[in-house]
């Protein structure tokens, strides 16, 4: 038969014994209990108001801590290795029907052990521990430490910090930064205000924001990052990479497999990419490195500089750069089969000042219009390459290989 002692503390000495089959409720100032449990069980703490703090020690014991619970019905409740505590507010005036408490809870258990969490408005912490952590608040931050297990963080209002974790991620607020360290699962991160900063990603990862930066370390799965007004920087993944932002500048170290960047307004910039390329910007330059194809590239203000690497076999190295306005630089491996047209469309008054420069064999001539337009097959030709611009150069180089 499991066994536990309390102390109550409410100006003086209460003892009080809840039993598992009838907890009921009492009401005091302050609590002071333990309960004898075995690693691996759950602490369910659920409050309509008031802060979390949960702590670990290496004892197989449970301590529950209330202070300022003098508006609160509470009940503390051993099942088996679980403990289940509830403290519901009186509806006696006040905001909401309730009074102001400054009701606050602090709890030590074993480090292995669950923990689930639910307040109505205070911050949550969590120390290291081995399980799993459910945090969830209608206002205030979260903190959780490292943790070998499953992390649900929710928050109407604050920050959210977790350390690395061995398990899948999930984090949502509603307003505050998000800062997830390494994980070796999947991560969920949602914010609609704030900055996303995460670590290294063993499974899929999703980050959207809708006002802030997204920084992401290296990916084993999918990556698929958004923000409507910030900057996205993500080290390379394995999986496919899709980035999107509606207003800032994209790098990406690039993708095993594909790579999607979208910005309404800035630059992109891609290391590398094992798979197809597209890059859109409403208004920036795009810079693509070591991409083997297909890639395409189109700005509506900006220069545009892409190299389509080496590869061995057969696959599509189709090429599409286009830009309203600014120079065109693609560079092909000097033995790769293609057929080529660039379309370098000049104003009137801008005759004669743009050029288009090759290290290959094209026939390129210029129409009534003063419009240049190169043509030709390297190769014998093959992967079809075409490349626009208006009023800038277009440069087609060699990479000797």
């Amino acid at each position: 038969m499991t066994t536990f002692k309390s102390t109550l503390l409410a100006g003086a000495t209460l003892l009080l014994t809840l039993g598992a089959s009838n907890p009921g409720y009492a009401q005091a100032d302050s609590y002071d209990q333990e309960f004898d449990v075995d690693s691996g069980g759950t602490l369910m703490l659920r409050s309509d108001s008031g802060p979390i703090s949960v702590r670990t020690w290496d004892q197989e014991r449970v301590r529950v801590r209330i202070r300022n619970a003098e508006d609160f019905e509470v009940s503390l409740e051993q099942r088996g290795d679980d403990v289940v505590v509830v403290a519901e507010a009186e509806r006696r005036g006040g905001i909401f029907g309730f009074r102001t408490s400054n009701i606050q809870f602090d709890v030590d258990v074993p480090e292995a052990y669950n923990v689930d969490l639910d307040t109505g408005g205070g911050s949550i912490s969590v120390e290291d521990i081995s399980g799993d952590v459910t945090a969830d608040t209608s206002g205030g931050s979260i903190e959780i430490g490292n943790v070998t297990g499953v992390v649900t963080a929710d928050t109407s209002g604050g920050r959210i910090n977790i350390g690395d974790v061995d398990g899948d991620v999930s984090a949502d607020t509603s307003g505050g930064n998000i800062e997830i360290g390494n994980v070796t699962g999947d991560v969920s991160a949602d914010t609609s205000g704030g900055r996303i900063t995460i670590g290294n990603v063993g499974g899929d990862l999703l980050a959207d924001t809708s006002g802030g930066n997204i920084t992401v370390g290296q990916g084993s799965g999918r990556v698929q990052l958004d923000t409507s007004g910030g900057t996205i920087r993500a080290a390379w993944a394995l999986g496919p990479v899709i980035a999107d932002t509606s207003g800032g500048n994209i790098y990406l170290e690039g993708s095993e497999t594909s790579v999607e960047a979208d910005t309404s307004g800035g630059n992109i910039e891609i290391e590398r990419s094992g798979g197809a390329v597209t890059a859109d910007t409403s208004g920036g330059s795009i810079t693509i490195r070591q991409a083997v194809g297909p890639i395409r590239a189109d700005t509506a203000g900006g220069r545009i500089d892409a190299e389509l690497a080496a590869f061995s076999g057969s696959r599509d190295a189709t090429v599409e750069l286009e830009t309203a306005g600014g120079d065109v630089t693609l560079r092909i491996p000097g033995g790769h089969n293609a057929s080529i047209v660039a379309d370098l469309e000049v104003s009137r008054r801008a005759r004669g000042d743009y050029r288009i420069y090759t290290d290959f064999p094209l026939t390129i001539n210029e129409d009534d219009d003063g419009n240049i337009i190169a043509r030709g097959d390297i190769n014998g030709g093959g992967d079809r390459i075409y490349l626009e611009t208006v009023n800038s150069d277009i440069h087609i180089v060699s990479t000797g290989n």
